[in-house]
C-alpha cells in the first residue's frame, strides 16, 4: 500500500486494474485485463486497500483475531485459512455481483475469516489433556459463541446497508459485506477442516 501511495497514479489504477477483484471480468463485455487477472485476483485483491483508514482497520482487526489462530495452528495453517477466507470472500462478492461493473479490495474477508476461526479458540474447553477449540457441534450449543456470531452477523448487514465513502485512490467504495460473510463461513470451515483432521490423526 505504501509502494503504491508512493508510486502516484499510474501505479495505483495498473494495481487495481491487473489485481483487484473486477466484477465485470466475467461479463459479456469484460473490460481489458491481464491475461488470469480474474482468477489471481480472487486473492491479491486482499493485498489492496482503498485507503489508509481502510488498511489500519484491517490491520487492528488481523491482530486481534489473528493472533490467537496463529499461536495455536502455527503460520502454516494461519495462511492456508486466510488464503481460503479471501477466495470465498472474493466469490461471494463475484456471485452477488456478477459480471457488474464493481471493483473489490481489501483483506476484509480474510479477516473475518480469521475470526471466524478465532470463536471456537476464545470458548475452547479445557480438558484433563489441556486446551481444545469448540466443536462444530458444541459451537451451535454455546451461547457466548452464537452471541458473538450474531453481533458479527449484525454488524455486518448494517454496514452494508449504511455503506462508506473511501478516501484514497478509490474514487468510490463500499463495504463489501457480502465478501464479509463469505470469508466467514470459508474461515470456519477451513479452520475445522483442520482441526478435525488433526483430530483424526491424534
Amino acid at each position: 500500500h505504501v509502494a503504491l501511495w508512493l508510486g502516484g497514479e499510474n501505479w495505483q489504477i495498473w494495481a487495481v486494474e491487473n489485481f483487484a477483484l473486477v466484477m465485470s471480468r466475467f461479463g459479456p463485455e469484460p473490460p481489458p485485463y491481464m491475461a488470469g487477472a480474474q482468477y489471481w485476483s480472487l486473492i491479491t485483491h486482499a493485498f489492496l486497500h482503498g485507503g489508509w483508514d481502510h488498511l489500519l482497520f484491517n490491520c487492528l482487526w488481523l491482530l486481534i483475531f489473528g493472533t490467537p489462530v496463529a499461536r495455536v495452528l502455527g503460520p502454516r495453517r494461519f495462511l492456508i485459512i486466510c488464503l481460503a477466507a479471501a477466495v470465498s470472500g472474493g466469490l461471494a462478492s463475484l456471485a452477488l455481483h456478477w459480471g457488474e461493473r464493481v471493483i473489490m479490495v481489501g483483506a476484509s474477508g480474510a479477516v473475518s475469516g480469521l475470526l471466524a476461526a478465532a470463536i471456537p479458540l476464545m470458548y475452547g474447553r479445557r480438558t484433563p489433556q489441556g486446551f481444545r477449540p469448540l466443536m462444530p457441534g458444541e459451537l451451535l450449543g454455546d451461547r457466548r459463541a452464537i452471541m458473538f456470531m450474531a453481533v458479527f452477523l449484525l454488524i455486518t448487514l448494517l454496514s452494508g446497508a449504511s455503506g462508506w465513502s473511501g478516501q484514497s485512490f478509490m474514487d468510490e467504495g463500499g463495504i463489501a459485506w457480502e465478501a464479509h460473510l463469505g470469508g466467514f463461513v470459508g474461515g470456519l470451515t477451513a479452520f475445522y477442516v483442520i482441526v478435525l483432521r488433526q483430530v483424526r490423526q491424534s
